[in-house]
């Protein structure tokens, strides 16, 4: 079942669509834009979630399974405008596809994405992917979430005149808390576009040049083997040292973590200095950040600071890492000691909403068109529209008419004329090389897109009309 996922484009869509080529009086040329209406955000994983889907050749058959399932749900599938692609569009959709680069900073009410239809009477595939091209809300927020978290490390890299060993802080346990795999991939390789710890193993063959890496580390699972828990960390220091590595954490509370801290850790760190090994102490319940403070008294009193260090990996988020980080610099424990280990807690948070991910029509029937809505976060900008950067800001302006110095930002990533095959823009290792190489040099500090007057006047004059 999992594999037959997308071998009908057509089904890739929400019901409703079902009705508006009938419902609409008008199909000839729409445009619509996609926002984060609500916060600034890095985006991500929208190129290849939008060529992955179109570059598949709709056929007759696809048309005829959408037209039974349509009548399972008591619905009429629009079986004439795709059989028009199959005969006209030699099976590929004739609309276009412009986004900002990926790895771009976009302020809020950013039109990061275009879409339009290039041959007349196609103006409904605009939108009919609208659900698809919503689900790169999540590689975004991970993207996002991952940049800003590097920026903190950076921040209190240079707050503190540590070496870069400081950016391996931040290290993911994020990959058995996802719903699946797909959202692995796009969480997994998000991370390692901003930070380098990593136990996401499947993501060395997406991100082959990444700049990740992880430790051996002790599970339960094999401390619980061992009828003497201090023997096992001997075992752990020596076999790690036999290995050729040079670090591996220990995990502390299968027993008793306070017997490991108070009477194990001393010995334990005295083997790793003389075996060449730092020991990570994992404490792993309870109070964890006490237990963390505990752990460094102790290395300090017997002098092994340079053989000991802490990972914390319990219920941790980001703004968890920067509440600890706090209560750290308060009692006086060197950040550069306790490293954190964050799971689920690195994307759990983020939905659709969380950067106010919406599509919205900006021309059909001829017309200029926009959402004004009660609230304004959620109105919208009309027209076909260009984005420039001016004076280092996103700005949007008239596609046509109004003139500009200003750098032009959107790349078509998919356009398809009608015949022939569809050009696009492929995502691949050398892309994602491109999208980090570009997220490191970008400043947030713009909140929201500007807009141009020709625009301003464009929504004052529906304003007029509607309002």
């Amino acid at each position: 079942m999992l594999n037959t996922l997308r071998n009908n484009p057509l089904l890739l869509t929400d019901s409703y669509n079902l009705s508006h080529a009938r419902l609409k009086c008008n199909m000839d040329w729409e445009v619509s834009h996609l926002y984060n209406r609500k916060e600034g955000m890095i985006l991500y994983g929208f190129r290849e979630t939008v060529t992955e889907l179109l570059s598949i050749q709709i056929t007759e058959a696809h048309v005829v399974e959408a037209e039974r399932c349509a009548a399972m749900q008591g619905l009429a599938f629009p079986s004439e405008l795709f059989r028009r692609v199959v005969s006209e569009c030699n099976g590929y959709a004739p609309i276009a596809v412009e986004s900002v680069p990926e790895g771009t900073w976009c302020p809020a009410g950013t039109p990061f994405a275009q879409v339009y239809n290039t041959v007349e009477g196609f103006g409904e595939l605009v939108t009919w992917w609208e659900g698809m091209f919503m689900h790169a809300y999540f590689p975004s927020g991970c993207a996002t979430e991952a940049f800003h978290m590097r920026r903190y490390l950076e921040a209190k890299q240079a707050e503190h005149g540590a070496d870069d060993g400081f950016l391996w802080r931040i290290h993911s346990f994020g990959f058995r808390g996802h719903r699946g795999l797909e959202d692995a991939y796009w969480a997994g390789t998000a991370w390692n576009l901003s930070l380098q710890g990593t136990d996401d193993f499947h993501t060395t063959h997406h991100t082959p040049q990444a700049v990740i890496g992880s430790i051996a580390a002790l599970a339960h699972k094999v401390t619980q083997q061992y009828d003497d828990e201090l023997a096992c960390f001997m075992h752990a220091i020596d076999s790690t040292a036999d290995a050729g590595e040079k670090i591996v954490a220990l995990v502390i509370d299968t027993y008793d973590a306070n017997r490991v801290i108070e009477l194990y850790l001393p010995e334990l760190g005295r083997r790793a200095r003389q075996r060449g090994v730092r020991i990570v102490m994992r404490p792993d319940s309870g109070d964890v950040l006490e237990q963390a403070i505990a752990i460094y008294r102790v290395a300090q009193a017997n002098d092994l600071l340079d053989a000991v260090g802490v990972i914390i990996g319990e219920g941790m988020n980001f703004e968890q890492v920067k509440r600890y980080d706090a209560r750290l610099e308060a009692e006086g424990v060197p950040l550069a000691f306790v490293a954190y280990g964050v799971g689920s807690g690195f994307y759990n948070h983020i939905d659709r909403d969380t950067y106010g991910w919406a599509m919205k029509t900006a021309y059909s029937n001829g017309k200029d068109r926009m959402k004004f809505a009660m609230a304004a976060i959620k109105r919208s900008i009309p027209g076909r529209v260009r984005l420039v950067r001016v004076e280092g800001e996103l700005t949007a302006i008239a596609h046509e008419g109004e003139e500009t110095n200003g750098e032009e930002v959107y790349e078509t990533i998919y356009k398809h004329d009608g015949t022939g095959k569809p050009h696009m823009m492929v995502a691949g290792a050398a892309f994602w090389n491109e999208v980090r190489d570009r997220i490191r040099v970008q400043n947030p500090q713009q909140q929201a897109i500007k807009l141009s007057a020709a625009i301003e006047r464009k929504i004052a004059a529906l304003a007029e009309q509607y309002l």
